[in-house]
């Protein structure tokens, strides 16, 4: 997960706080070693030296840059520490608030990342990803926040993108996440078709187009979604999902059938792919197969709402 944490911002870790790489190489700091060493992603060489860096005066970058590094080396823990840490010692870089708001987002602990993802943008308003992963962390913790305008918050941030950089990977996708669940299923397909036609090997957005089209009773246009889908992921249940649903409402009962059992094949738990099947074989006269499926069906969601 974290293989391009912060990689976008090595530059800015050193220049943020006006620092400069000028002293000669062979007088190098413990900072400079750390820094040099984290450059070129020799995570475990650049610790001892950072660490040596935070020993000699706890500054902002020094701090800063060993929280990166343990983030680099997978240790979320102690690296949130010193990220929030640097971040307190120097509130207004915006790139210390950035890569803090990133490492909460990356672990979803999106009620603490909403408010140092804000900070970020504040400070630098270009910063397009801040604001992409501020407008998920609206949606994602909207029930722990109760922000009553989060979508108008989440179509602030995602618009903003759109007019800076109209490819950013994945904005039109979440774009068209917040009009479908506002139920505005025309505007998702207008998005979707934008987010695929710039990157067609997105499937998860595919998968989102096949859906939408299917609330729309568009069929044949969300069969062809579908099948691309499960070309590019045959291991996705949620495609095989799809497209039983798809083949059902087409009266293509044999096909759906078959996708159905796909589904819950690659994931037996995938409670409402046994309901469907369940579905498939009470249409097709099998009463002890659909009996099997719908009571597979209750057992699956009543461990759900058990272990919530």
């Amino acid at each position: 997960m974290m293989r391009t944490l912060f990689s976008s911002l090595l530059v800015l870790a050193v220049t943020g706080v006006g620092v400069r790489l000028s002293w000669s190489f062979d007088q190098k700091t413990s900072y400079a070693q750390a820094l040099e060493k984290f450059q070129n992603k020799e995570y475990q060489a650049a610790l001892s030296p950072a660490e040596e860096a935070v020993r000699e005066g706890q500054s902002a970058a020094s701090v800063h840059l060993y929280g990166l590094i343990l983030a680099a080396l997978e240790r979320l823990n102690s690296a949130e520490d010193n990220l929030r840490k640097a971040a307190a010692l120097a509130p207004d870089q915006a790139v210390f608030q950035y890569d803090l708001g990133y490492l909460l987002h990356q672990e979803r602990k999106y009620v603490e990342a909403q408010p140092v993802l804000k900070h970020a943008v504040e400070l630098d308003p270009n910063n397009l990803t801040a604001r992409f992963m501020l407008a998920r962390t609206y949606v994602f913790a909207y029930h722990e926040l109760q922000i009553p305008n989060f979508v108008e918050l989440t179509l602030e941030q995602l618009n903003y993108i759109v007019k800076k950089d109209p490819r950013f990977p994945a904005v039109h996708h979440h774009l068209a996440l917040v009009y479908i669940n506002s139920g505005d299923q025309t505007k998702a397909r207008e998005e979707l078709n934008t987010e695929i036609r710039l990157y067609p090997g997105n499937t998860q957005a595919r998968l989102e187009l096949g859906e939408t089209l299917l609330r729309l009773n568009q069929y044949r246009n969300a069969e062809e979604q579908f099948l691309i889908a499960v070309k590019q992921a045959p291991q996705m249940p949620a495609i095989h999902y799809g497209l039983a649903k798809t083949y059902k409402a087409e009266g293509q009962t044999v096909k759906a059938l078959s996708a159905a059992k796909q589904c819950v094949e690659l994931d037996p738990k995938f409670a409402d792919g046994h309901y469907l099947l369940g579905q498939l074989y009470r249409d097709t006269e099998q009463a002890e197969l659909a009996r099997q499926e719908f009571n597979l069906f209750r057992h699956l969601k009543n461990r759900e709402s058990t272990s919530r």
